[in-house]
């Protein structure tokens, strides 16, 4: 993980299903619609979007 904690994916997720603090943040998938602005507005790349 190369997470810097910027907290943007948490602040920017429209379905706020980004949760945790500091340099660890889990998304509930339950309620992620998989728009991938998290992953596009990560700094150093740590959110991958994958197919389920």
């Amino acid at each position: 993980k190369n997470c810097t904690g910027c907290r943007q994916c948490y602040l920017l997720c429209p379905e706020g299903c980004i949760s945790g603090s500091k340099k660890e943040y889990n998304v509930d998938l339950d309620y992620c619609k998989g728009c991938g602005i998290c992953a596009n507005i990560c700094p150093v790349n740590d959110i991958i979007m994958e197919q389920e």
